[in-house]
Formats: structure tokens, sequence, C-alpha cells
């Protein structure tokens, strides 16, 4: 299934005093601007070639678009600052924040999303290349980053809201929500012990692949968390449409899915945001495959 995508806005279009910085930052005349695809935030994304030949990817957002997401910016310039370079990350180059419109510069890398459905081999290899990210986090090289389980513990706590509110569940999981609920709180408990750093947002379109690189972008949620958090929301990403190896018997991992799903499945309900209007249905369809995922580790 397609990932939700936010509405793109051209660069040409962005304010003026954003195009100079940019041009500022990368001492030259832009002359080329393509629009990347992909991705939940709105604004612009593109890919720039200046006068003098020289390459970069440009993310800037403005009020306007989204309240919410300069804020997001912010944050991954805060994290990207504080990890500061890894071999599978995008090398940052400038920032901007005129207490509107906040942007980043980074490397341009000449690489492709993975296909989505994933494709077996693209699979494998990233599934490798996050062990190995994981390597380099654990312990975190951010020792004072957010706790995953404290900055989301309103999404992660979604069942007292599904509970309230009344809303339907898959016929499998009815009468059976408080127990779902208990579920759910232990895998926060678990997730809040984790000292790794998590990306926390890992899906096909926060990837790159080049020819030897798997490079993962858009940080702008790393968190603390447990070894295990980034490999299992890649298989969540992954499971409908390629094999994947089997994760641990773990109740902890179970009450994290529970607890995802929940925070999905009760977002779905609600009217999308600005500038995001696919992300309700993306919403829906991926909290019946975290369901579906807890289901049969339950069975």
């Amino acid at each position: 299934m397609a990932h939700a995508t936010g509405v793109r806005l051209p660069f040409e279009e962005v304010p003026a005093a954003v195009r100079a910085w940019v041009e500022r930052a990368l001492g030259s005349v832009v002359v080329s601007a393509t629009t990347q695809q992909g991705g939940f935030s709105p604004g612009v994304a593109a890919r720039l070639v200046t006068a003098s030949g020289r390459r970069a990817f440009v993310k800037t957002v403005g009020t306007s678009l989204n309240p919410k997401t300069p804020e997001l910016f912010r944050q991954e310039i805060t994290a990207m600052q504080a990890i500061g370079p890894l071999p599978m990350a995008p090398a940052l180059y400038e920032v901007y924040d005129d207490g509107d419109w906040v942007g980043m510069v980074f490397e341009d890398i000449d690489g492709r999303l993975p296909d989505h459905p994933w494709e077996q081999h693209d699979a494998d290899r990233v599934l490798d290349a996050v062990t190995e990210l994981t390597d380099v986090l654990d312990p975190s090289p951010w020792p004072d980053a957010p706790v995953a389980a404290v900055r989301s513990h309103d999404f992660l706590s979604r069942w007292d809201n599904v509970i309230a509110d009344g809303l339907d569940v898959p016929e499998w999981a009815r009468g059976r929500e408080e127990e779902l609920a208990e579920l759910a709180r232990f895998g926060v408990r678990t997730l809040a012990e984790g000292k790794a750093l998590a990306h926390w947002d890992l899906r096909a379109d926060n990837i790159i692949l080049t020819d030897d690189r798997v490079v993962f972008i858009d940080w702008a949620h790393p968190a603390l968390a447990p070894r295990w958090t980034d490999t299992v929301i890649l298989h969540a990403d992954m499971r409908e449409s390629v094999r994947l190896p089997a994760l641990p018997d773990d109740l902890a991992i179970t009450g994290f899915l529970a607890a995802v799903a929940a925070g999905l499945w009760w977002g779905a309900f609600h009217p999308p945001p600005p500038g995001l209007p696919t992300i309700r249905a993306w919403q829906q369809r991926h909290a019946l495959i975290h369901l579906d995922w807890v289901r049969e580790r339950l069975a």
C-alpha cells in the first residue's frame, strides 16, 4: 500500500528570503529544483542544482502550510546536530529558522527509495543496515535524547481513548480491549527502559538506497528505546510484502505493537490535519496490520 504523503510546495513558491538563504548556503544561484514525493511532511522537499554545478537537498516549511511541521523540523535540526555525522545518515550542511519558516540543506544522495510494497532483496539489505545502525546508536551518542515512551506517551496510550469513545475494533479484539490496553501499558513500560537511540520513524519513504549505501533520512523523531525498536517498526512496514526473520517471543514487543495499533486506530477516526489529506486512511490500514500481528503473536 502506498504511504500517506504531504502536499509538496515547489521550491520556486517559497518566500524569497528562504530561497536567498539556500543560495547563500550553496554559494550559487539555484538553476534546477526537482520536487521529491513521499513522506508525511508538507512543504518543500527538493533536489537542487546550482549554476556552479553543486547539488543539495532542501527541506523547508512554514506555519501557513501546517502549524506543527516547523516544530518537527526544529526537532530534526536538534537531533542531527546532537548525533553528529553518521555513516548511514545524510550530512546536514546548513539550517534556517526565521520563526515562521524552518529549513535544512543536506547533501544530495544519488539513490532511490525502496519499492513499496517491498521487494525481498531491498528488505534484506535494509534490515542488515538497521542492525548496523543500531550497533552505532547503542549506547546512544545523544544521552539526553527524548525517551520514546515519554515523548510518545499519548499516542501509545490510546486504548483508553478507544474504549472511552466506544470505537469499533476488529472482531477478534472485541471484548478484549482492556486486556490489550494492559498489554500495551506493559510494552510502554519496557520501552521506557531502553538506552539505544531509535530513529523511531522508519518506513520505505525514509530510506534511500544507493549502490553502496543505505541512508536513513528524516530524523525528526529519534528517541531512547530498546535495541529492537527500529527493527520492529520496519517489520511492520514490510510485513505484507516479504518474508521476514522471526522476532523474539517477547511480550514487550507484543505490547509495543498493541500500543502502536491503538494510536493508529484512534487517530484514523479523526479529520486529517492541514496538508496531510491521506494520513487517516494510511493510519487505519497500518493499525489493522499491527492488530493482526498482535493477534498472531498472542495465538
